[in-house]
């Protein structure tokens, strides 16, 4: 009887065929979905939502350059592009120098394309093109981030997101939770797909075709010569090169962590503004549908 169960059990799991994990995208993007039960409910999350998730990028990418610039390993990336460079540093960017404002419009364009149509390949081929940018492949600059502080930026990013979310006066709680939920297995799916281009899984899957050498270099927020980066503000044709600025010194090392504000400000605080749903009072309107 117990053999019989045995057999019938494993007659209902899922193969998953390993190679195609490491050598076959769609195939990794199949698992990922199934195994966190991404489907057409996410999608219309997603795409309903994208007017809400649009409205908090501003306010979301200021404070999100205000963290990296706060540790000198993560504004390290937009001196030396490396962050696993020691050496000495002759320039000090803060949140209004060139490259910043630079890096800020690719990354509202990034943001609001998390909010587009995840049902098409593209959007996933797009993502991981992302995780391969960051590792010096796939760009006329070559930039190397490590993982660290890739993941930590995307959970950064994922717990402001949520809150802000969380925190609309009008948007009715079953929209708001599946929002979150679509936006964060997004989020996670990116952060596999950065993963992927930085540890050693599948190395004996990879052959001669998989070497850097067959990667094309696109200018930023294009895929397969098409550009797909929405934002208004991405150049048709971006150089990618790092602008300069005047140097000034850094300021003086303190033996406190830094502190920043990790949350979109609320209605009445310092800074209130900022939250595009700050100002607005719960019975201000109906419940938006």
């Amino acid at each position: 009887m117990a053999a019989t169960t045995g057999l019938a059990s494993d007659r209902l799991r899922m193969h998953i065929e390993r190679r195609d994990l490491y050598t076959n995208l769609e195939a990794r993007i199949r698992y990922l979905h199934s195994f966190l039960d991404f489907g057409s409910r996410d999608i219309e999350a997603l795409i309903s939502g994208a007017k809400y998730v649009r409205a908090l990028i501003p306010a979301v990418v200021n404070i999100v350059y205000k963290k990296l610039l706060q540790y000198d390993i993560t504004a390290r990336a937009f001196t030396t592009r490396s962050t696993s460079f020691e050496g000495p540093m002759d320039e000090y960017p803060d949140e209004n120098s060139p490259q910043i404002q630079h890096r800020k419009i690719f990354l509202r364009a990034y943001l609001a394309k998390l909010c587009s149509d995840p049902s098409q390949m593209e959007f996933w081929e797009y993502l991981d093109k992302v995780g391969m940018m960051h590792v010096g492949l796939g760009r006329a600059h070559p930039l190397h981030v490590e993982y660290v502080h890739l993941g930590v930026c995307l959970a950064f990013i994922q717990d402001i997101m949520s809150e802000a979310i969380l925190s609309h006066p009008r948007l009715p709680m079953n929209r708001k939770i599946a929002l979150v939920k679509a936006l964060g297995k997004v989020i996670w799916i990116q952060n596999d797909l950065m993963a992927k281009w930085q540890v050693r899984d599948g190395a004996e899957f990879r052959g001669d075709d998989d070497d850097e050498g067959t990667i094309i270099i696109e200018d930023e927020g294009y895929l397969h010569g098409k550009k797909i980066l929405d934002d208004e503000d991405v150049p048709d044709a971006a150089s990618d090169s790092t602008p300069t600025s005047a140097s000034s010194p850094p300021a003086e090392k303190s033996a406190k962590p830094p502190v920043s504000p990790t949350r979109i400000p609320r209605s009445g605080a310092a800074g209130a503004g900022i939250c595009p749903f700050g100002g607005a009072q719960p019975g201000a309107a109906s419940s938006e549908k």
